[in-house]
């Protein structure tokens, strides 16, 4: 991904995070999120992996933050793109011949879903919502770190990687006014790995507070 490409999605988040309320259109609002990744990477490489380590991939937990744009098209329904940096990846921390054997892979992406809002009516100021759609990650970085028996090993594998991931998202959420809460499942579509064969997804969990303008 060019450098131009990552510079105008940054820029993109900025403005949702700056956009000032009074100047948004009836039907339309802005806000920011933050929240905390359950994550953890699956796929036909994540199993070769563990076979040739003998222990299981763990989930870890990255932090998670972005702004978001929502468009209502009615009482039930509305568009709701987002921008957002998060941290993905998984964790291994076992005991091997009486030495701890720690392997973490941290990866970081801007991501861009853009998902469709089901409103649920309810009486009362608390708003629950379902919600479902598409999202694009472009990577930012893509590290392994292997500890053990007081040796550290850490690697760059940006270039072992592809630029962008493709995703599924799903979730829920509640409005109370201006403050949000939402949970979500992002299930990566596309492999992470560059070579042929390989297939590594993510799979992560996320919980959200929010506040809209």
């Amino acid at each position: 991904m060019k450098k131009t490409t990552k510079a105008f999605l940054i820029g993109a988040l900025a403005l949702v995070l700056l956009l000032p309320g009074t100047s948004l259109a009836k039907g339309i609002k802005a806000g920011f999120k933050i929240g905390m990744n359950n994550a953890n990477l699956f796929g036909e490489q994540a199993k070769q992996l563990e076979q040739d380590i003998g222990y299981e991939l763990k989930s870890k937990w990255g932090f998670c933050a972005g702004g978001f744009i929502q468009f209502n098209l009615g009482k039930v329904l509305a568009i709701q793109p987002e921008f957002q940096y998060t941290m993905k990846g998984a964790r291994m921390k076992e005991e091997v011949l009486g030495e701890t054997f720690k392997l973490a892979v941290d990866l970081s992406f801007l991501e861009v879903p853009v998902l469709v809002k089901f409103m649920i009516p309810t009486p009362g100021s608390v708003k629950p919502s379902l919600f479902v759609g598409p999202s694009i990650a472009i990577k930012l970085s893509a590290k392994t770190k292997i500890e053990y028996a007081g040796q550290t090993d850490e690697e760059d594998v940006s270039d072992d990687m592809e630029d962008t991931e493709f995703g599924l998202i799903i979730g829920g959420g509640l409005d109370f006014g201006k403050l949000m809460f939402d949970v979500r499942y992002s299930l990566g579509l596309s492999t992470l790995s560059k070579y042929e064969g390989e297939e590594i997804k993510n799979g992560v969990i996320s919980l959200k507070v929010g506040f809209s303008f």
